[in-house]
Parts: C-alpha cells; structure tokens; sequence
C-alpha cells in the first residue's frame, strides 16, 4: 500500500486529515452586545476560592495530606458545609480515586464522619469511582465520565491525582500539559462542575521559589487553572502555610492549617510566612518572641512597637503590621483606638 506523505507546507493535523469536524467558534461580539446579553456569574462553590464551571489544583509536597484534604473537601461540598473555615455551596461530589484501595477510601470516610458529626447522615450527595490500577489517559476516560454525568448532575469532580490521568504526557512538557488542561476544561465545560486535582511540588526547597513557581513541571500547570491552593511546609510540624492564586476572585490572605489525624484545621495563631527551611537559613521570627520582645501588658502605639521591633528584631513596617493583625485576630493580643497590649492568658 503506497502511504502519501504530505510535504512540510502541506501537512495538516491527522484528525483534519481523517474527516474530523471541530467543533463552531462563537461569534464575536461588541462590547455594546456584552453589555445587552445576559452572562450570569456561576454559583461559588468554595466562599472566595471556586466558582462552579472553573479548574483548580490543590499542590504540596509529597505526603501533605492533599488526599485527605480533597476527601474533607468533597465531604464539605456534598453536605453544605465548610472547608478550611470556607463556606461551600452544598452540591454532587464525585471524588474520581487513581490512588487508594477501596477499603482505604471507606476508612478514611469513616474516620472524617467520625470528626464531623454535622456531615452525619448526609452522604448521598457523595459518590467514589474507585479506579485505583485502571489508571487512565484522561483523553479516554473523559468520555466514559461524560456518559455518566449524564445520569448524576454533579457539582463537584475530583481527580486525584493528577499524574494518574495524564497517560503518555510528560510533565514538563507545556503543549502536553496545556492538553491535558484542556481535556479538564472539556469536562467543565460538559457537565457543568467545577474539576479539581492533585500536583505534586518539584523536588528541592520549595520556599527558595515564589508559590506559584513550586509545582513540579511545565508553567501551563500554573498558568491554566482558574484557582490555585499551595501547600508548604510550615516550620512547625505537620502545619502548612495554604498560598491561594486566583484568577476569578480577590487574592486571599496567606493562613496556615495545621494536620490533626483525620483532617487539616485552621491555626490561626501560626505565622504563615514561617516557612520550613534547611538549618542553615535563620527563622522567621516566631510569634512568642514578637509578642515578648515588643507588646507588653500596658497599652503601646503602633509607632512605639515599629520602632522596636525595628531594633531589636530587624523587622520593617509591613511585618509589624501582618503580625498585629494576626495576632490580633487570633486572640493573642487586645487593641483598641490604635494601641496594643498582651492578652490575659
């Protein structure tokens, strides 16, 4: 059989070739029209974080309970409630699982429940496919997923991990990695749920980089998702500093959330900018040593404690003022018309 090939300015994409029809472009349209049409924004499924329709990426470390996280989160939004002290639109979960046996999965279920007496009893809004060694291109799983999403309207998909589903791709290849974020857009775009994975970071230390540049691989891991969840170690133990990069919403401030077998809790008394680093590096001053090198039990001015923080601890305006506000917040320390003072224990 004689093969035609096609010289380099005649060559086209092989689906082209074989008769595959793309899909229409939309017209395009005045600003005037834009104005005129109705375009109304999809419901938040996470307050602040993820609006129905959009991609996000939970990132950390290798063994930073993103799974168990991902689980308390499908748990949060198939019962209405919150997630990490975010309020969550009470909707259909599938949680799409690559990585643990089925048994795994039922007890970790059990042990969230467990720890969540309001999410008792409502757990027919979540539902697993266990796919655990049935590891899948997402190219050809996604149509197997549509076809059930036509029986179950979900709010909500969760695929974990991420490197499960990417088939041949490698990660660190931009085009390969921009298609596997379009085959994620597709599914958005056909059922109507927000989808969210797991990424790992890249090896090394993580906080020598900006957030947004800790994710192992290609820069389209980082450039496409609509919302982005960084997780870095914290320098206390099993805590993490949770970095959001939002395209959609308001930039959240940095907090930390701290591992408490079966699931993350807030601990706002922690300083998210202590980040775990290699003995070598010096510590982010620590909230106990602000509080004793500058705050005192009689009430201080803001310009009094800058200055001394200044001396005694080289810290700059900003840095007083985060830790203030923290703190404040947290319970650590008492303000009233611009001065502050120690808490009573």
């Amino acid at each position: 059989m004689d093969i035609k090939i096609f010289p380099p300015s005649e060559q086209v994409d092989i689906a082209v070739d074989l008769g595959a029809v793309p899909p229409a472009l939309p017209e395009t349209i005045s600003l005037d029209q834009l104005e005129e049409q109705d375009f109304p924004t999809p419901p938040v499924i996470i307050e602040g974080v993820l609006h129905q329709g959009c991609k996000m990426i939970l990132g950390g470390t290798s063994k930073s309970n993103k799974s168990w996280s991902l689980l308390d989160l499908a748990l949060s939004v198939a019962t209405g409630q919150t997630w990490w002290g975010r309020p969550c639109t009470k909707l259909p979960v599938i949680y799409i699982n690559f990585e643990l046996p089925t048994w795994s999965i039922k007890n970790r279920m059990r042990s969230l429940r467990a720890c969540r007496p309001e999410c008792a009893g409502k757990g027919h809004a979540l539902h697993f496919w266990n796919l655990r060694g049935k590891n899948a291109d997402i190219t050809l799983l996604r149509p197997q997923l549509e076809e059930r999403l036509k029986k179950q309207q979900y709010g909500l998909i969760i695929l974990d991990p991420a490197y499960k589903v990417l088939g041949n791709r490698d990660e660190n290849a931009n085009g390969e990695i921009a298609d596997l974020m379009n085959q994620f857009e597709s599914l958005a775009q056909a059922s109507g749920a927000a989808v969210v994975v797991a990424h790992h970071f890249a090896k090394g230390d993580s906080t020598v980089k900006n957030a947004m540049d800790r994710l192992s691989g290609a820069g389209a891991w980082i450039r496409d998702p609509d919302s982005i969840m960084i997780l870095t170690p914290h320098e206390e133990p099993d805590c993490f500093t949770v970095t959001s990069i939002l395209r959609n919403l308001p930039q959240l401030p940095e907090f930390v959330v701290a591992w408490s077998h079966p699931m993350m809790r807030l601990a706002a008394d922690l300083n998210p900018d202590a980040l775990r680093r290699p003995q070598s590096k010096n510590k982010v001053c620590s909230d106990k040593d602000f509080v004793e090198a500058v705050i005192t039990d009689e009430a201080k001015a803001f310009k009094a404690i800058a200055s001394d923080a200044a001396a005694c601890l080289k810290m700059s305006k900003r840095s007083v003022t985060n830790y203030l506000t923290r703190l404040t917040a947290a319970g650590l320390i008492c303000t009233s018309a611009g001065v502050y003072w120690r808490a009573k224990p």
